[in-house]
Formats: structure tokens, C-alpha cells, sequence
């Protein structure tokens, strides 16, 4: 087992959302294993870019601002997270899960 799970929060470890990069005409789906957690930033390893997936030995540690993270109306027309009433538009894409529920 790595060392990296030492690194991790005890609460809700995993976060997956969609995030609006530079780089991508869209927001993009994105897991991360969460080692620290503000009120503006969440730094982790970033387990999936994409459809890109990692193991955790091989991931980067990156940090997110989260004001860049999407929401679901600038998410694709197409995609499922898109596809709710007007109401839940203006929902964030952010959740946090436990290792247990965590499926890459």
C-alpha cells in the first residue's frame, strides 16, 4: 500500500467534479484524492483528468481553486450531470465520498 494514503483528510478523501481549465473548450471530469481542503483551494492527487486515469503512485498532486470548479449548466449539453431541472442548474459538480464508495 502507498505511503500517499497517510497524506490524505480523514473526512471524505475522494472528490470528483468537473473543472474548467485553461486548456479545454469545456469542464472536465476530474478525481482526486483530497490532502488538504480551504475554503477556496482543495490540493489532492489527481487520480482521473478525463479519461485519463492514474494510480495513485503515478499521480501528480495538483491544487483547485474552487470557484473554478463547474457547475451544471457549463457542463456539455450532452452530459448526464447537464441533464436536470432549471432549478438544480446552478448546482456545483463538487462531491465527496468516502474510499469505501470510491470507484475510478
Amino acid at each position: 500500500m502507498s505511503n500517499r494514503f497517510n497524506d490524505l483528510v480523514r473526512n471524505l478523501p475522494v472528490a470528483k467534479f468537473y473543472y474548467k481549465g485553461r486548456s479545454h473548450t469545456h469542464p472536465v471530469r476530474r478525481t482526486v484524492l483530497v490532502s488538504a481542503s480551504t475554503a477556496t483551494h482543495i490540493t489532492g492527487y489527481e487520480l482521473r483528468e478525463g479519461n485519463n486515469t492514474r494510480t495513485i503512485d503515478d499521480a501528480p498532486v495538483k491544487t483547485y481553486l474552487r470557484s473554478r470548479i463547474a457547475t451544471r449548466k457549463n457542463c456539455r449539453g450532452d452530459s448526464a450531470m447537464r441533464k436536470v431541472g432549471k432549478k438544480k442548474l446552478s448546482e456545483t459538480t463538487l462531491s465527496r465520498s468516502s474510499l469505501s464508495n470510491f470507484s475510478v
